[in-house]
Parts: structure tokens; sequence; C-alpha cells
């Protein structure tokens, strides 16, 4: 038996009866009419006394009190409606008064005989004691109507069942079943015309349908009067819009009152969704947004924070979300379509909280090349993260170099998928010696060009730079290769975009100490996509998101695991910390100046590694560079050719990978080989840290022979910048800049005024 079945049992007003039990009982009712009939017509012949008429009086009159008690109080739904019981009464009024007109009439008149066939005829055609008994004729197996919609019979019941329980005219109209095995139902309450819904109490609504006290309500109907008002009804099911009226309050009384989680930040809209509540609030006029997570979270009793997503736009605007449980719980896989770039340079790695896809941009065509930063501790899901966006490069036709620095541990399927796979410290920063190299190249040739943004394909592929686990090398005891990094990375990041080279780097946290204390490369790096997954940190501030977060926007850290019922029910409980759900993958996307809470689609590990992932890479061959990119980055690192080989994975240091003092690997000992041209001498390259462009002895912070030529240009008398720059085309206008501020700090350059510089002896 169905839901609805159960919440639908037969009506009480009407009884089956075979067809010889109906037509008997018509039958009799018929012939009490004509003896009656007969009575009424010969009485009042034979006896004219009191006695007739206090009968026949006291039968009408007594008819009348009987239907008065029993219909002054059917405005309360009490008992049979006020129709049926003046059915049962018109015989016998009827009949008291035709006899009574007989009684005072002198004589005999042949309208004495008349009336009472009449009467009697009337009577037997109408049936009105059988009728009011509300008997219907029991069918046969072959004459029962089969095929009558379940839905239809149950909307039937139930406009028949309220029209029973209220008896007061109105009507239930517009009936729709939320579900088909539901008895969850709302409807449409029409009153009579010129006349207003009464109003019921929870009782009385839930009493007309038998449903629990509570489940049934009125509601307004939006543009009508109080004519009409919406019943709805949900027995089986939640009331999300009682639960969005008692959350409004909640926000009135708990978050936006004085002293509250959010004084004076006002509560404009709502809206309910399935699992899901929406608000719209705002700050007062002239005040900034502020909603703090957390004291937002326990003003409506939420012990999982992610339940609970706030947005705002950094001004006076924001969306709350409030879901039933985390909206993120399961997240399907990645498909070869999410992770193909679309025109604006997108491709999909997930679900946003609300349901829509989580994309992020692998560049932008009016911007360029991009930067970014992936931040979160082990466990986190920074490897899934990266594998989905490095295989949505090789999909796009994007070149990806990728610096694992934990020696090929963190993104073991991208080996052999990406055009280069460095292992290591000594390897990633040659390969940043090799992409700094490439930069360069591209920017000489859109010089010579006139080319001043990046055309995709025209004639350069777009190379993306990924650096997992960079803070071991930004925080590296060895303080050459420290600042050789740092120097690489900020220089990347703020020239590389333009000629179609961008970075992305991927650490424990967004504290200094793990980017090297550069700020610089902080700021660059939060330009891009942030991604901020679960950290160490327990504050916004904490996490390193000052400057980069949206004005008022407050967050809590993801939890390592959730559970369906809340952390503190699994603890009261005693649910093991293993029977929650990970948050691997869950993290907050900051892009264009709005944070998103999104998780990364699912992968599976098996044996230390995500099948699904490689899977997606493809079986096609790495893209690569053109070959003047691939000769200019050979002519420099000297290990461009040799990159598939891996032969410094093992060196933690610079002078372990190119000495041959004891203790050097074997693989540095010999000088690397050239396959490319140098300035066509093709017999053998110096080892590949040799033509690093900035050297081991010089500052990483300077351009080979750049002060120098300053120095030359200013001998001759003060310059403005503008001019320095013109006269040195083959750097770029901010490394000018740059150098003469190191001359500065070197005591060999003074600014005479404003934009002009002299040497300090002038």
């Amino acid at each position: 038996m169905s839901a609805t079945d159960q919440a639908a049992p037969a009506a009480a007003t009407t009884k089956s009866v075979p067809s010889h039990v109906l037509y008997r009982r018509v039958l009799a009712e018929r012939t009490s009419y004509a003896v009656t009939a007969a009575g009424m017509a010969v009485g009042p012949q034979l006896d004219d006394s009191a006695w007739s008429y206090l009968a026949s009086g006291g039968i009408g009159l007594g008819t009348l009190a009987w239907l008065y008690a029993k219909t002054k109080n059917t405005d309360q739904g009490q008992g049979l409606s006020a129709i049926v019981r003046a059915q049962r009464a018109i015989p016998f009024l009827t009949a008291a008064g035709t006899y009574v007109a007989n009684l005072i009439t002198p004589g005999f008149n042949w309208w004495e005989i008349v009336t009472p066939a009449a009467w009697a005829g009337l009577m037997g055609w109408m049936a009105p004691l059988t009728r009011s008994a509300s008997l219907v004729l029991e069918l046969t197996d072959h004459q029962a109507p089969t095929g009558i919609a379940r839905e239809l019979t149950y909307t039937e019941f139930l406009a028949a069942k309220w029209a029973q329980a209220t008896g007061d005219g109105t009507r239930l109209v517009s009936i729709a079943l939320y579900r088909a095995d539901r008895p969850d139902f709302e409807a449409v309450v029409v009153a009579q015309a010129g006349k207003a819904v009464p109003t019921f109490t929870e009782v009385q609504l839930a009493a007309a349908f038998d449903f629990p006290v509570g489940t049934v309500r009125m509601r307004p109907v939006q543009g009508s009067g109080p004519g009409r008002m919406r019943l709805v009804a949900r027995p089986t099911s939640e009331d999300t819009e009682a639960v969005a009226e008692g959350v409004r309050g909640l926000w009135e009384t708990a978050v936006a009152a004085p002293g509250k989680a959010a004084p004076g930040v006002d509560l404009i809209d709502h809206r309910t969704e399935k699992d899901r509540i929406v608000l719209l609030v705002a700050s007062p006029p002239g005040k900034t947004i502020y909603l703090p997570h957390t004291a937002i979270c326990s003003a409506f009793g939420i012990d999982d924070p992610s339940r609970l997503v706030i947005e705002t736009d950094g001004i006076r605007m924001g969306v709350v979300s409030i879901y039933k449980t985390n909206p993120l719980m399961k997240v399907r896989k990645a498909t070869v379509d999410d992770l193909t770039m679309d025109a604006k340079g997108r491709i999909t790695i997930g679900v946003c909280h609300d349901g829509k896809p989580a994309r992020m941009r692998l560049w932008d065509p009016g911007q360029g090349a991009l930067r970014g930063i992936t931040a979160g501790v082990t466990g986190a899901g920074k490897s899934v993260l990266q594998n989905l966006i490095l295989a949505g490069e090789k999909r796009s036709g994007v070149v990806s170099w990728v610096g694992d620095v934990q020696g090929g541990m963190s993104l073991p399927e991208a080996e052999g998928r990406v055009d280069w796979f460095a292992k290591g410290p000594v390897e990633t920063l040659l390969m940043l010696t090799a992409a700094h190299a490439v930069m360069k190249y591209r920017e000489r040739i859109s010089n010579e060009m006139g080319r001043g943004d990046f055309a995709l394909g025209r004639p350069w592929p777009l190379i993306n730079i990924t650096l997992d686990e960079i803070n071991r090398l930004l925080s590296h005891p060895d303080e050459a290769m420290r600042k050789a990094t740092a120097y690489l990375i900020a220089d990347i990041q703020k020239t590389g975009r333009k000629v179609g080279i961008g970075i992305r780097l991927a650490v424990q946290s967004l504290h200094l100490k793990d980017l090297g204390d550069d700020d610089a490369i902080r700021q660059q790096g939060k330009v891009g996509a942030l991604f901020l997954m679960r950290t160490a940190s327990s504050s916004t501030k904490e996490m390193g998101l000052d400057g980069i977060a949206p004005a008022g926007f407050q967050m809590e850290n993801i939890p390592a695991r959730i559970y369906e019922n809340g952390q503190i029910e699994a603890l009261f409980s005693g649910a093991d910390d293993e029977d929650g759900e990970s948050t691997a993958g869950m993290a907050y996307m900051f892009l264009d100046g709005r944070a998103k809470f999104m998780r990364t689609f699912f992968a599976e590990k098996v044996d230390g590694v995500y099948p699904d992932l490689i899977a997606l890479y493809g079986e096609e061959p790495a893209n690569g560079l053109t070959p003047g990119e691939a000769a200019a980055a050979q002519a420099k690192a000297g290990l461009y050719d040799l990159r598939h080989t891996n032969p410094y994975a093992d060196c933690d240091t610079l002078a372990q990978a190119f000495s041959d003092a004891p203790g050097s690997t074997p693989a540095a000992a010999t000088p690397a080989p050239a396959t490319g041209t140098n300035d066509g001498d093709t017999s053998t390259a110096p080892a590949p840290f040799a033509d690093i462009p900035f050297g081991l002895d010089n500052d990483p912070g300077e351009e080979p022979g750049l002060q120098d030529q300053i120095l030359e240009l200013l001998a001759g008398g003060p310059k403005p910048l503008k001019e320095l720059r013109a006269a040195l085309p083959d750097f770029q206008p901010s490394s000018v800049s740059n150098a003469c501020s190191q001359l500065k700090a070197k005591g060999l350059a003074t600014t005479r005024k404003r934009g002009v510089w002299q040497l300090t002896d002038n």
C-alpha cells in the first residue's frame, strides 16, 4: 500500500449497499409517503379538535427546533452539513404545514385531496430521507470502472475532505502533489464571493486531513486578497518555507540585533531551494559589510562550518547560503569535456557549492598568461587539483612545465605527460632558468615584431609553469639558490604575462615564510587564480588572506573530515574519525575579486597514484616549444634536451650538482652535451648552471651588464628615466627602473629631481 493510500482512507460520508437494499429502502419511503398522504386528506374531515392542531403543529415546530440545534455550530465543522439536515427535515415540515392548512379550512374543498396527493408524489420522487443517508450503489466486479488515475482520485478526496470538515462554503482548488508517492500537497482555499477565508488553528487544519499537527499551514497568495489563501500540507517532508521564516526571525534577533553577530546587517530577501536557504543581506548605507563566519554559525546552531557559505560584493551586499548538509559531500569524476579549454580560456575543475561548474582560466584572452597560488596542507587535495589543471593544459594545447621540488613524489602522474617534469630543487631551478631564457627570447622577438601583447598560437603556444612544494626551494638553506629562485619567479610573474608564460605556485600556506619572505611573489600570485584549501590556520588573518579576500569576507578553515549529522553529534555518539567524509578537494577559489566555495572533481587513489587522472592526460605526446624557443632554452640552461632524463634529480644543492669536488654526484661530474647551437659552437656546452644569467656571485635582482650600461649613459650627464629606457631597448622598462634603484642603493647614482638620474659625483 502506498503512502497516498494510507493517507486517504475511504470517506465516512458514503456507504455502498447492494441494489436490492437500495430499492427496498426507496420503496418503503415512498409507501410511507402514500400512507401519510391518505391520512392528511381524511384526518381533517374526521377530527378537527385541538389535539389535531397540537399534534400537527408540534411536529412542525419540533422539526424546526431540531434543525436549528443541529446547524447553529456548523461554522466549526461539527457533524453533518446544514444541507444534509435540511434535506431530512423537508418531509416533516411540508407534511405538518399541509395538514394544518387542511384543518383550518372550513368544510370540504377539492384541493384538500389534491394537495396531499401532490405532496406524496413530490416526496416519492425526491426520496429525501434515502438521499440524505449518502447511500451509493455497490457495483459488481464486472461493473466496476477501471483506469481511474490515482492522483485524480486523491485530489478529489482532499477536496471532499475539506468541504466535509469545514462546511463554511470554502473550496479547495488547484490541488498539486509535491510527489506522486507522498501525500504532501499544496492547494488554494477559495472563499465565497465577497467573503474572506476564515482563520483556522493548526489543530483544525491538521484534523481536516488527519495529518500531524503543525504540518498543515495557511499562507497568503501573492497578488491576491483575503478571499484566497494558499494551503501547504507536508506531513512527510520538511516545510522549507516555514524553516525560512524561522531563519528570518533568527537573523533579526540573533544576528542583526545590537551586540549580536552582525549588528545592523539587514535581511533584505530570502528564497528556498532543496536543502538550501539563501539570504540576501545588506549593511546600513555608509557601512562596509562584515559577516563573521563563526559567530553566524553559532547564531544558527551550525557545528559544521562548511554548511554556511558567505559571499559578498566587498561593499555592503552579501549572500548567505545555509545548507541542510554539506553541499559538496559527493562530487562526480572529471571528463575530457570538462578539461577542454573554451573560447574564454576556461576549463572546469570541479563543482561550486551551489551546483554551478567551478571554472578557472588557463589564460585570459584580454590579459594574456596568468599566475596563481594554491595553498593547502598535506592531504588537502593539492595534487588532484594540479593534475586536473595539467591534464586540461595538455588537452588544450598548452605547454606544461612542472617543477616538483619534492623529488617527483607530489605529482607522479604528470611525469612523462608534460613537456618538462623537473625533480628536486636543482632541476626545478634549472627549469626556471630555461623558462626565463624563453621569456627573454619572446620579449626580443615581440619587440622586433612591434607586438605589445601575447596572441595564442601566433606564433607561440601558451606556457604554464607549475611549481609544487615551491616553499622548499624558496626557503632553501643555500642562499644562492634561494635568491635565484625568488628572482626568477618574481620576474616571470611580472613580465611573463605579456609573452604568454604563466606561473602557478603550490605551497603549504600563504604566509610570507612559505614564500621566501618575498611579498612581491605573494602579491603577484594573488592577482590570478588563488585556491585556499585546508590549512593549519584558524582565522582569515592567520591564513594570509589579508589583501586577497574581498572586503567583509570571513571564513572558517575547512575541517579534515565532515559528518552527515554534524561533528558534535559524531563526538557525542562516539563515531570514529574515519566514519566521516574527507574534505580533500574542498577549497575557496578566489577569482575576479570573488570567493567561491567549491570542490574539485573526485579521483580515487590506487597504489599511490590516480589512474583516473592519468587517463585524462590522454596518450598524445606532450605539447612542446617551437624550435627557436627550444634553442634559447638549451643555450641558457644547457639541459632542455636532457629534460626527460632528470640527471640532477638526486641533487639538493648547486655545489653538489656542478662541482668536481668530493661528494659531488656522478651525474654532475661531467658537463652535459649540447645538442643546440650556441653562437655556432656545437661541440660542448658548459655545465648547465654556468649559463644562468646572473651567476652565483651576483645579486639575483641584477640584469647582467644593465647597471654598467646605465653608468656609461649617465657619464654623459643627467638623463631622464624615459631617455634611459629608450636607450636600452633590450631590457624591460621595469628592469631599467630596478637597476637605477640598485645603483642608488650602492651609492653610484642618485636622482637630481623626480624622474631624472645622475652619477653621485656630478
